[in-house]
């Protein structure tokens, strides 16, 4: 009975060592390897500074190198610990390859070691569109807000697409909204954040709606005059 439990407890000791030796191990990364690493941190954090602002469309592949003129990267460019280079875009050890996704809304910084790869990863953060959305929503209220005092001094009527614009509302009397997605003032098209008015009963009515992130209209807002009375009509 001994020598069944004494032979046992070895093939399960044999066993144990087995599956150590075949279990992969994860190295750490060298001294060196560390210092590329170290060095494509900054260049992301160049290419995030770039993002941040560029209302999160990260820089075109063209950029992100040394001259390439990322904010703030003609201070400092990290070098190629193996070959005492400027670090810069390739395949070997101590470059990295730099993809854009998503028409730029999202990124890949792949660093490539002596052994393998290390991929820095950055996008879009996740209430930026929302937010987006939400201010553009806000600016078509404000808009509907200069329709209705256009009106009260007009007899009633609000004025043609063809003169609505920054133009015709300009200061001090009036604040033209800005378009979140370009920095431009908003105007009348198709462009994420832009405007389309129309006077489908003639001139004393219109339908004014925004363009959202999501390529779909607004919901429209109309004459907020009801019985003589302003009310309030929010955006969908």
């Amino acid at each position: 009975m001994r020598r069944r439990l004494t032979a046992a407890v070895l093939a399960a000791a044999v066993l144990a060592l087995l599956l150590a030796a075949a279990a992969p191990r994860a190295e750490a990364l060298s001294f060196v390897d560390k210092q590329v690493v170290a060095g494509a941190l900054l260049i992301q954090k160049y290419v995030n500074d770039y993002g941040e602002t560029n209302h999160f469309t990260y820089p075109p592949v063209t950029m992100v190198k040394k001259g390439g003129k990322l904010p703030g990267s003609t201070v400092i460019w990290p070098s190629n610990p193996w070959t005492g280079k400027v670090m810069g875009p390739g395949t070997t050890r101590g470059t990295y390859t730099y993809t854009r996704k998503g028409g730029g809304s999202s990124y890949v910084l792949n660093v490539h070691l002596s052994s393998g790869n290390q991929k820095l990863k950055g996008g879009t953060p996740a209430w930026f569109t929302p937010e987006r959305d939400q201010q553009c929503k806000q600016n078509l209220c404000l808009l509907q807000r200069y329709l209705e005092g256009y009106a009260l001094l007009n007899g009633g009527t609000y004025p043609t697409p063809a003169s609505f614009d920054a133009t015709t509302f300009a200061l001090p009397a009036y604040v033209w909204p800005v378009n979140p997605w370009s920095g431009s003032a908003m105007a009348q098209s198709t462009t994420v954040g832009d405007f389309q008015y129309t006077q489908p009963g003639g001139a004393t009515s219109y339908s004014i709606k925004v363009m959202l992130s999501s390529g779909k209209w607004s919901s429209a807002l109309g004459p907020l005059t009801s019985g003589g009375r302003l009310t309030t009509s929010p955006g969908g």
